[in-house]
């Protein structure tokens, strides 16, 4: 590509300038995918995205058939740390959270529904709102979790319990 009388010029002469909308949109779009990949992953890191990619492919898969959406689940596996999460699987914080979501859109109608446009799913180990002392069983985990504009985020710590019930209750409230 050169550039030639104020464009972009490919080799066979095909003109690329910003002046057209999609010639916009493809260069944003280049710009965002090569920022996505910037954060060079740990080693540990990279291991914990393969462990919960793997582990959360049949819950994934069962949500989606169940609920008739298209959901992916993301996480920020470059906030993962392996001290935190020693001798735990963290997924498997993740999982209860998807299963119970999944069971919502299986025995209830109304729930599939509106369920159908569950669009994400993310599991975070960052932004945890800290556990206060009056907390009950499901309080803390409560707290880390939402479900806005058809997405469902848990903000997971070792700490937290009752993740079914919980997720449950957060996607009940949202909806009703």
């Amino acid at each position: 590509m050169h550039y030639r009388r104020g464009r972009f010029v490919l080799p066979l002469e095909t003109p690329f300038t910003l002046e057209s909308p999609l010639n916009r949109l493809a260069l944003a779009a280049l710009f965002a995918s090569t920022l996505a990949f910037a954060a060079d992953l740990k080693p540990a890191q990279e291991e914990a995205k393969a462990k919960f990619d793997e582990a959360m492919e049949e819950p994934l898969k069962a949500l989606n058939e169940k609920c008739g959406t298209k959901v992916t689940v993301k996480s920020d596996y470059e906030n993962y740390k392996e001290a935190d999460w020693a001798g735990r699987s963290y997924y498997s914080w993740c999982e209860p959270a998807m299963s119970a979501i999944t069971q919502m859109c299986a025995d209830r109608p109304a729930y599939k529904k509106a369920l159908s446009k569950l669009s994400g799913f993310s599991c975070l180990f960052t932004g945890v709102k800290p556990k206060d002392k009056k907390d009950g069983s499901s309080d803390f985990t409560l707290r880390n979790m939402s479900y806005e504009k058809g997405t469902f985020t848990f903000r997971i710590h070792p700490d937290q319990a009752n993740v079914a019930e919980s997720a449950k209750a957060t996607v009940e409230k949202a909806l009703n």
